[in-house]
């Protein structure tokens, strides 16, 4: 039974979710090169978006919600935003000009969100055996908006040679509204840590 659950449809398009990281890494590193590698790095975010609530909705509507989907939905996020996150950090890898790229503030907050909340999984499972992801609304507003910060970068580049006062103010924008909704889902993913923690050394 279990090893039905893991090779269910919801945990094979995570695992398909993790897959395609590398793919779209490749893609992100030749994106100046030309504008088909920039889209294809796009059409993978959409892609990975999708597949991110398709899985979740097939995992609760089949009753088919395991430990392990529930750890490696996290991870297959994660994975995906600390790299990319980081390699758009660089300049000149979306464009020749060293300006279009992800500032650093924007990537260290949520790249420290992400390692945080991945080392306070691994704490809480070692302390109470507890070992689930934990989402939550304004977790999944922050994952939705850390999409769209990844597929604005994707296509910056020619919306800026348009109009790039309005699409600096568009960036500015997304950067500032999902960074708001990591921090702010950071602080709840502690504060419910902080409860099942309390709550296994009370009955312990």
């Amino acid at each position: 039974m279990a090893g039905e659950y893991f090779v269910s449809w919801p945990n094979r398009i995570t695992v398909l979710r993790i897959l395609l990281v590398t793919p779209f890494i490749l893609l992100l590193l030749d994106a100046k090169e030309s504008w088909a590698y920039r889209y294809g790095a796009l059409a993978l975010i959409v892609l990975l978006g999708v597949g991110d609530a398709v899985d979740g909705i097939l995992a609760r509507r089949t009753g088919k919600v395991t430990r392990i989907g529930s750890v490696l939905d996290p991870l297959a996020d994660y994975a995906l935003m600390i790299s990319a996150l980081v390699t758009m950090t660089f300049p000149g890898i979306l464009s020749d000009d060293p300006e279009v790229r992800l500032p650093r503030w924007v990537t260290v907050i949520l790249v420290s969100r992400a390692v945080f909340l991945l080392v306070g999984m691994g704490v809480v499972y070692l302390l109470s055996g507890f070992f689930q992801g934990l989402p939550s609304a304004t977790g999944k507003a922050a994952t939705v908006m850390q999409f769209v910060t990844l597929a604005a970068m994707c296509a910056a580049p020619d919306f800026l040679a348009i109009s790039p006062h309005l699409t600096w103010w568009c960036l500015y924008s997304i950067w500032g509204v999902t960074v708001a909704l990591g921090v702010a889902s950071w602080l709840g993913y502690i504060r419910t840590g902080s409860r099942l923690l309390t709550a296994w050394g009370q009955h312990k």
